[in-house]
């Protein structure tokens, strides 16, 4: 009996230790993104942004080409004015003008293992021609850019 009731706490003890390994990798691999303020149509908000030098065709058809970002999907047809952000937090230099041309999924914000960020709004992806220049822009502008959206196509 004593044999019995060890070995089902050491299966239970392992269970836990399963589950607590889970929840723990999941978390490991959910990415912090500071969240949005505002509304980038309406005013200049901080977000995340990343590149990408796939080449290939983008979601609304086109080439990939520089001057096309990816983003929320009801933001295809808009126009991203993107600033870079200076050492104090402010509004910097104007980086320029992007068509959200592309969609995508972005970073895992969530812990699933899928990424969501782009799709939600919380980040956007830059097209860059190649992975050199990708860290160039990431070593000139950083993790993040102020965004302003103007709707209609640029």
């Amino acid at each position: 009996m004593k044999k019995r009731l060890i070995r089902a706490a050491i299966a239970a003890g392992l269970i836990c230790v399963l589950f607590i390994g889970q929840y723990l990798e999941a978390n490991a691999r959910k990415a912090y993104i500071e969240p949005v303020t505002g509304d980038p149509f309406e005013e200049v908000v901080k977000i995340r942004c990343t590149c990408y030098c796939e080449h290939g065709i983008t979601a609304s058809g086109e080439k990939t080409r520089y001057g096309i970002v990816a983003g929320k999907k009801d933001w295809l047809g808009c126009v991203a004015t993107l600033y870079a952000i200076n050492e104090d937090g402010s509004i910097g230099e104007f980086i320029g003008q992007f068509e959200f041309k592309d969609t995508g999924a972005g970073m895992d914000t969530d812990g699933d293992g899928k990424g969501d960020s782009i799709k939600n709004g919380q980040s956007i992806d830059v097209w860059i021609n190649s992975l050199p220049e990708a860290y160039k822009w990431r070593d000139k502008y950083g993790d993040y850019v102020f965004i302003k959206i103007i709707r209609g196509e640029g």
